[in-house]
């Protein structure tokens, strides 16, 4: 049975995260060595999505392919990278998916609940796009917490 959390804050240049395993034990994820993942996006000339350091990388050989800061696009139904257009909720899942294989790798399990962060100002339509990115990379329904809520829960936990 799943057990532990991952926290994610799926930001507009960075994304971070954390993982509390069932023992209690909380770690940062890190991407390429850094806590800090770029949430930028390329699509590959096959179409696949990459995502962080990786995208950031090949954005420099093709930068027609690259979207550096999908978050900003969340009101877009779709973004041309390329010849292709792809919905901005599968822009968000590359980046998230790059977040969730690092928790399973790191945790050894797959964490029971998923809380990922969102700007206060965000309505219903917007928040949705998150859900949805989250079922397309394959994480469990998140719980949505408000970025200001995020933050003074954990100050208050130091």
């Amino acid at each position: 049975m799943p057990t532990g959390d991952l926290a994610i804050d799926y930001g507009t240049s960075n994304t971070v995260a954390l993982v509390r395993a069932s023992d209690g034990r909380t770690r940062q994820l890190l991407f390429d060595g850094s806590p800090l993942l770029p949430s930028a996006v390329l699509a590959d000339a096959d179409g696949v999505l990459r995502a962080g350091r990786d995208a950031v990388r090949a954005a420099r050989l093709d930068p027609a392919r690259y979207e550096p800061n999908p978050k900003r696009r969340i009101d877009e139904p779709e973004v041309l990278l390329g010849e292709r257009a792809y919905p901005v909720a599968d822009l968000i899942a590359a980046t998230l998916g790059t977040v969730w294989r690092e928790a399973l790798r790191v945790a050894g399990e797959r964490p029971a609940r998923v809380l990922l962060t969102h700007p206060v100002a965000w309505g219903p339509v917007r928040r949705a796009v998150l859900t949805n990115a989250c079922a397309r990379a394959g994480l469990p329904a998140p719980i949505l917490i408000p970025e200001p809520v995020a933050a003074a829960t954990y100050f208050a936990g130091l």
